[in-house]
């Protein structure tokens, strides 16, 4: 997790960690249905055989930094349960230990929630326009999470992109997406936030990488696309 580095990736793997938690659980009794109550404690326990240090930090960065769409999802769930575990375990001395959080931990969860509602309504319409993760040369390299206005061109983010991966020769290189294993190359004048956009409310749900790399002049001619609804 440590080593992931948008606050979407680590959360994709605390929840993949908190999966395997539940099916471990299932093994020791078949067919028992196991609620939040059974789940804190041994939660608790596996944060405790691990580097808590790390834990803290990159719970307090997916915290900080997560995208407020994904507030009401089952990633906040686990996030805040995370958190309400490592709380008890930083304070095991001075409360007495039971399978519910504490009111300063309540209430801890209860600030940042409100902190990061905020002018909500607002927040949720950016969350997907603002912020957009790009790969070098391919997908998951190097990925890079860039701000930038929702109306800002493909040509304008090609210039972040060489300057966030130090790229001198920069003309060759262009912005493209990879859907679901098919690769369009963006136009200059297209609106990259929008495509994102569409791309994350598309049905059924679209598996895609936006990646920054040279144009390969020997490869067969990809498909240039402007407007979001490409496909």
């Amino acid at each position: 997790m440590h080593k992931a580095y948008s606050p979407e990736k680590k959360i994709a793997i605390l929840l993949k960690s908190c999966k395997l938690i539940y099916d471990s659980m299932a093994l020791g009794n078949p067919g028992k249905p196991y609620g939040a109550d059974d789940f804190l404690p041994v939660l608790m326990y596996v944060l405790a055989r691990s580097n808590l240090t790390e834990m803290l930090l990159n719970v307090e960065y997916m915290m900080e930094l997560m995208d407020p769409a994904l507030q009401l999802g089952e990633g906040s769930y686990y996030l805040t349960t995370t958190y309400g575990a490592l709380e008890h375990i930083k304070n095991y001395d001075k409360i007495t230990v039971t399978r519910q959080l504490s009111v300063e931990v309540q209430d801890s969860i209860h600030r940042w929630e409100r902190r990061r509602t905020l002018n909500k309504a607002r927040a949720s319409r950016s969350s997907v326009q603002d912020f957009i993760c790009i790969s070098f040369l391919e997908p998951d390299n190097q990925a890079r999470t860039l701000a930038s206005k929702s109306d800002t061109l493909a040509e304008q983010l090609r210039a972040q992109c060489a300057e966030k991966f130090e790229v001198d020769q920069h003309q060759d290189y262009r912005l493209f997406v990879l859907v679901d294993g098919k690769c369009f190359q963006l136009a200059d004048d297209s609106l990259p936030h929008h495509i994102k956009a569409y791309l994350l409310k598309s049905e059924p749900k679209r598996d895609f990488h936006f990646i920054y790399k040279a144009v390969d002049r020997g490869e067969t001619q990809t498909p240039t696309v402007k407007e979001p609804n490409f496909l």
